[in-house]
């Protein structure tokens, strides 16, 4: 026995070099993989896959050249690390890499890289954190959901109405991405056009393009005016609430925390209800099983969250201090993202047969801890109507073929670029009566 277990021990040291040596630093290893890749791929458990086998649950990455990162994908270290905002913080001002010059003017990382504070629970720790997530916990609290449900019922009726007579639709471009900006905006407290701009906006951010920093600029100073005028004309709207509520303090802090919701809310959500729609137009037995009734719709929805969560990677969290995860040296100030549908898929702890999970709301796809998603109830109404309504009212199928399906190249959110579909023209139904001979005498 030790003699096997000399050679296990071998094995590993051979095929992982640094094994049985010292803690692996972050700053030593060269040539790592781009994380973007994930994004690209059919699976992006291919990826993780290949990382694990090289690294294990802990792998250096690349999120930019010349900005490396710790991906974590085991279940239980991700959701250890969502947990303790005493070690892993959210505030990117601890960053080490802003004493080595921080990043350049045309990185799409600096809005998730900022070296200023930004006043929302999502980028904030401790105390703070806790002072500002409890205006919006509160303030998703007091929306009403039956008005809600409503106006997302009318968006979603009023955007198929503008395509149903033509047979054919892309539903990514023309349902999915254009519901939750309406849905959000309008949750938020602002109109329909500056709903629109607000939306082109927050897809620059996550696109983390060379402007994605303007972007994040020009939605603070829309949300900034939103927040003045509210001041003056509160409405049922969430910057009313929020602006309002005694636990902030100051208007920058509401207009950080609207961000949040912006950002988050328009991206997840077209996230969800496009790779929900995705597979039910993909996968037979996905779609068998929902349409046979043998699942509810909710059902579904959490095993695209399992299988495919929108939310791919997390933003980044920072150490604190020193602390060694899975023989890696995280220093104090490194990057640490957080892989969400590697920990949904880690085959440490699912079976490999996603019908498993069916009823199960144990994903990790909304988080856990101090800094788990602030509306989960709201976010699974809006998604759910979305994808009820277009199945209620289209018989859709897909133009290409489910390998032809082209990913968003980005580091966070998993979505189609495109779900191109065809479906049966409505035929009008004539009014009773219609074909009766008229009476002429």
């Amino acid at each position: 026995m030790l003699d096997d277990k000399r050679n296990t021990d071998q094995q590993d040291t051979d095929e992982r070099p640094w094994r049985a040596t010292r803690p692996l630093r972050l700053g030593t290893i060269p040539r790592l993989r781009p994380l973007v890749r994930a994004s690209e791929l059919a699976d992006p458990r291919e990826l993780y896959d290949e990382l694990e086998r090289e690294w294990g649950e802990v792998a250096p990455v690349e999120l930019e050249p010349g900005v490396p990162a710790w991906l974590v994908m085991g279940q239980r270290l991700v959701y250890d690390i969502m947990r303790n905002e005493h070690v892993f913080a959210t505030n990117p001002q601890l960053w080490s890499g802003h004493a080595r010059g921080g990043l350049p003017r045309t990185s799409g990382l600096r809005p998730a890289f900022t070296s200023h504070q930004r006043m929302s629970a999502n980028h904030a720790d401790g105390a703070l954190r806790q002072r500002l997530r409890e205006p919006l916990d509160d303030a998703f609290e007091q929306l009403s959901e039956p008005l809600v449900a409503a106006k997302v019922r009318s968006f979603c009726n009023l955007l198929i109405d503008r395509f149903e007579d033509r047979g054919r639709a892309d539903l990514m471009l023309e349902y999915a991405s254009v519901v939750p900006f309406l849905v959000v905006a309008d949750i938020i407290g602002f109109d329909p056009e500056d709903g629109q701009r607000l939306f082109d906006l927050t897809r620059r951010v996550a696109g983390g393009g060379t402007d994605a920093a303007d972007a994040v600029h020009e939605v603070d100073r829309m949300l900034g005016d939103l927040v003045v005028l509210r001041r003056e004309h509160p409405r049922r709207d969430l910057a009313s609430s929020l602006v309002a509520h005694p636990g902030m303090r100051e208007d920058v802090e509401v207009t950080h925390t609207l961000l949040t919701v912006a950002y988050s809310g328009n991206l997840t959500l077209t996230a969800w209800v496009a790779q929900t729609l995705l597979l039910t137009l993909t996968d037979a037995r996905f779609s068998g099983r929902l349409h046979g009734g043998r699942i509810d719709l909710d059902s579904a929805m959490d095993e695209v969250l399992w299988r495919s969560t929108p939310t791919l990677h997390s933003l980044p969290r920072f150490a604190r201090q020193d602390v060694v995860l899975d023989d890696k040296l995280v220093a104090a100030g490194d990057p640490v993202i957080l892989a969400i549908h590697a920990a949904n898929t880690d085959p440490r702890t699912t079976t490999g047969d996603p019908w498993d999970h069916v009823g199960s709301r144990a994903h990790v796809s909304f988080g856990t801890g101090p800094h788990a998603c602030p509306a989960p109830r709201t976010a699974r109404v809006v998604a759910r109507i979305a994808v009820e309504t277009l199945l209620r009212r289209l018989e859709a199928v897909l133009r290409i073929p489910a390998a032809d399906v082209v990913w968003d190249r980005t580091l966070w959110i998993r979505q189609p670029t495109s779900i191109p579909v065809t479906f049966p023209v409505p035929v009008e139904r004539a009014v009773p009566g219609d074909d009766m001979p008229v009476d002429k005498a």
